[in-house]
């Protein structure tokens, strides 16, 4: 059976497929969605842009100016080269992290839950959903079966997102 948090994430993320047509709103509505789910400060949704070999924010809470790393650097790139869920409680002793763009923001990223969008065929990585700082605690397995559920649901748009980048 569904658990009460799982349904709501589901409805909120079918209201938002109404945006899709609007992909600010929707990716914005969308990192709105994941942060609230799990309870993280911020959220940010990055398309993978193969050809440049990189991922970009589409959405990023608080992040003026958007995000771009290459794929495997930081976290979000590591997630976006192996396809690998990420939840770390500590990221500054991670060595995978980056601080490059907490620096540039003036924030301090504590925990980090950082999962793949795989594309409609599951071959391949289409995008990364990142949630920075839980509320309260650390991530729990939950929380990422949530934010796994939110990312299969918004593959389709992420995936089209990606597509007309290129």
């Amino acid at each position: 059976m569904e658990d009460d948090a799982s349904a709501a994430a589901r409805i909120k993320l079918r209201q938002l497929s109404l945006l899709r047509d609007h992909r600010d709103q929707y990716f914005q509505g969308l990192a709105e969605l994941c942060s609230e789910t799990v309870a993280a400060e911020r959220c940010t949704v990055y398309v993978v842009q193969p050809r440049e070999h990189l991922i970009r924010s589409w959405a990023a809470q608080r992040a003026e100016g958007g995000i771009t790393l290459r794929i495997g650097e930081g976290l979000a790139g590591q997630v976006a080269a192996t396809g690998e869920t990420i939840n770390v409680m500590d990221a500054y002793a991670d060595p995978r992290f980056d601080p490059t763009v907490d620096q540039r923001l003036g924030y301090r990223t504590v925990s980090m839950l950082v999962v793949p969008v795989w594309s409609a065929d599951g071959r391949r990585v289409v995008g990364v959903i990142q949630a920075l700082n839980k509320r309260t605690g650390v991530f729990e397995r939950q929380d990422q079966v949530l934010l796994e559920h939110i990312a299969a649901g918004a593959a389709s748009i992420i995936e089209q997102a990606r597509i007309g980048a290129e």
